[in-house]
């Protein structure tokens, strides 16, 4: 499997070009891009947009990577991937692939850690910019509490020292 091959290509590209006596130790994907809808709403150019920079990405860094001697290979992946993914059919997808990705990095001794994130409370920035006071409430209601910067960090080095692939 290798989805959108270009993206590869330039990724492998920017890999060779790093120089030799300060070697890539580590890699954080951090892509997403949302496109909500129910299976039955979805196009193909909807799906596309939401899987490529979030399964093709990250396929494509795991491909460039997996010869490297890494000591972290973390895709921030989403809690719609798990659970309460209703309306995001693609992006649910997209992350559960991240989820699986990890999983199967830590099978072949490859470093790899999915960390499966709800909102942050960053509002108005990102990709939570467009929710409005209603959808807060309705997500706080839902048991989905906005993650703070500090909490964020600190759960992110946290979950840095755990074995898990998938947290």
């Amino acid at each position: 499997m290798r989805p959108w091959p270009a993206g590869g290509r330039v990724v492998a590209a920017l890999i060779r070009a790093i120089p030799a006596d300060k070697p890539l130790r580590g890699v954080f994907h951090l892509a997403g891009v949302l496109d909500d809808g129910l299976v039955t709403a979805l196009t193909e150019e909807r799906l596309a947009n939401v899987l490529r920079p979030k399964v093709a990405g990250a396929w494509n860094l795991h491909e460039c990577t997996r010869g490297l001697d890494l000591s972290a290979f973390v895709l921030f992946s989403s809690v719609s991937g798990v659970m309460c993914g209703a309306g995001q059919a693609n992006y649910a997808a997209a992350n559960t692939f991240l989820d699986a990705l990890a999983a199967q990095r830590r099978k072949c001794g490859l470093a790899g850690q999915s960390l499966a994130w709800g909102f942050w409370e960053q509002q108005g920035v990102g990709m939570t910019a467009h929710l409005g006071a209603a959808d807060l409430a309705r997500m706080q209601h839902q048991g989905f509490a906005p993650i703070s910067v500090d909490a964020g960090l600190a759960m992110l080095d946290a979950a840095l020292t755990r074995p898990e692939p998938a947290l």
